[in-house]
């Protein structure tokens, strides 16, 4: 059975690739921050403090989509591409249960993590519901252990943190649950976040921690399970809907988003923050349902 043992704490790819090498070559972007990758320019600051509503529309309709990773300590951007998860193994004689949806066991599938004789199953279809399942070895027998949209679960500290929450429409919420790994159908939850919006892309840092994203901005959550807010979106950026997270040497966050790279460098009240643009779209205006760049 799932023990409730919890603290709840409140707040509030056409691919295009680019390569910042480990020597961080490259652009300069001011005295005190880390180069910004080739191929790339810092969009000026006053012009995003200053948006209008053309402009906005213009960034919230685009159809570049940015998605950043690491290889061999060198930074990768490249077009993103929406995962396909039918490769994801699923114990054999699992069945489609009562609140997984869809029509069939794979339909919202985001995850599955196999443990020595147990299945953590998340899924998430949006508006269409979703949760977390726990299996046996075999599938033969289910329960589902979370009823919300799990964005994604993560190793943790010697157990699974679960990344939870819905952003549509009027709704917008997330949790953060941290579970012991299973033993059969036994597994306990050690710790529960309130968070202030839905969660999205993540990182795991060093230490442990886990960066991540939620509708309102950057997050750590610790391996004591402490939530720290790092950094809050501006007001215009929250239908850019963050992807992905990578961090390189120096602490310098990437960020991919709808339409703009963000570029968190560490300072001594925070980050700095820096949009970044591909060299082809030093303009771009509004064009039916997309934002088309120009040189």
């Amino acid at each position: 059975m799932l023990t409730w043992n919890r603290r709840v704490i409140h707040v509030g790819i056409v691919a295009i690739v680019i390569l910042l090498p480990s020597s961080l070559v490259g652009q300069q972007s001011n005295a005190n921050s880390p180069v910004v990758p080739d191929g790339w320019y810092i969009y000026p600051a006053n012009k995003l403090k200053n948006i209008d509503e053309t402009t906005l529309r213009c960034l919230n309709n685009s159809h570049n989509e940015w998605r950043v990773s690491s290889e061999k300590g060198s930074l990768k951007i490249a077009q993103y591409v929406p995962r396909n998860y039918d490769d994801l193994p699923l114990p054999p004689m699992l069945k489609l249960e009562a609140g997984m949806p869809g029509r069939t066991i794979r339909a919202g599938l985001k995850s599955s993590m196999h443990f020595n004789n147990a299945w953590l199953l998340a899924y998430d279809a949006g508006e269409w519901g979703g949760g977390l399942w726990l299996s046996n070895e075999d599938g033969s027998e289910t329960k589902r252990i979370i009823s919300e949209n799990v964005r994604t679960v993560v190793p943790f500290d010697g157990g699974v943190l679960v990344l939870s929450g819905l952003a549509h429409l009027t709704m917008n919420f997330g949790n953060a649950f941290v579970l012991s790994n299973p033993d059969g159908m036994n597994v306990s939850l050690e710790h529960a976040i309130s968070l202030d919006g839905a969660p999205s892309a993540y990182s795991t840092e060093s230490d442990g921690s886990i960066l991540f994203t939620t509708t309102y901005g950057l997050c750590r959550i610790t391996k004591t399970g402490e939530l720290q807010r790092l950094f809050y979106w501006p007001n215009w950026t929250r239908q850019q809907y963050s992807n992905s997270i990578s961090v390189i040497a120096d602490g310098t966050v990437f960020i991919g988003m709808r339409m703009f790279v963000l570029k968190l460098s560490p300072s001594s009240g925070g980050y700095h923050e820096e949009w970044l643009l591909p060299n082809n779209c030093r303009t771009f205006g509004l064009r039916e349902f997309d934002c088309v760049c120009r040189p």
